[in-house]
């Protein structure tokens, strides 16, 4: 019997201070926990509730439920998986990294961070085709050899390159900059590469979608995101 898989799209998180399938890895390249990766979000996450246990201050322990993001990213060279388990139910936020949430602490390593003290609208931060760079944790079966599986080393995660850019995306950033004033920023040129990409988009998912397919660097995506969280975007553009 086929799990249902509830969508991340829509989840609510408070914000306050696996069974054995088939490796989707087997036959490929094998990738080591040394070298970086250009990594893509292959689908959109899904959410699942997984048994966690937790140290009580008086040093008992508690098993509790929790429910976290599971995410598949692409390596491009070799397409191997590589996945990651975010827990979504419960975020922190801190200037430790050693207490803030893992998903918090991701986005602030590419440089697209969760705005604080609101409840993230997920489907605006996990866009389907983005890249960013990073290494792999890899996966050690009973024996301690490596299993074939590879899991996010987000301490390790951080935009991308420029060679590894889009080149169109590369191209209009370089055009727009020439053409933006330094006073306006990065920021601007990188919302003016958005708008050309997005140029007819009648609502901010087709937008979001527009983008996606251009395989657009991180930093574009996310200066269009804020720029539309701040009612900075009129549709259709």
């Amino acid at each position: 019997m086929t799990e249902e898989q509830r969508t991340l799209a829509g989840y609510k998180s408070k914000v306050h201070e696996q069974g054995e399938f088939e490796n989707p890895n087997e036959g490929k390249p094998l990738l080591n926990d040394t070298d970086e990766y250009v990594l893509r979000l292959l689908k959109f996450p899904h959410v699942k509730e997984f048994s966690q246990t937790k140290d009580r201050k008086d040093g008992s322990r508690v098993t509790v439920k929790v429910d976290k993001a599971i995410c598949e990213f692409v390596e491009e060279q070799t397409t191997n998986i590589v996945t990651a388990f975010f827990r979504v139910d419960s975020l922190n936020f801190s200037e430790d990294e050693a207490f803030e949430s893992a998903i918090v602490r991701f986005f602030k390593k590419i440089k697209a961070p969760i705005p604080e003290n609101a409840e993230p609208e997920w489907d605006r931060h996990f866009i389907v085709g983005m890249r960013f760079r990073g290494r792999v944790v890899v996966g050690r079966d009973d024996k301690k050899l490596p299993n074939g599986k590879y899991f996010l080393d987000v301490p390790t995660c951080r935009p991308l390159l420029a060679s590894d850019k889009h080149p169109e995306a590369v191209a209009s950033a370089k055009e727009n900059g020439r053409q933006t004033s330094t006073a306006a920023g990065p920021t601007s040129a990188l919302l003016a590469n958005a708008k050309i990409i997005v140029h007819g988009a009648a609502n901010v998912t087709d937008a979001l979608q527009r983008l996606s397919d251009a395989k657009v660097q991180d930093d574009v995506i996310a200066a269009f995101v804020q720029a539309n969280a701040k009612g900075q975007i009129t549709y259709p553009i």
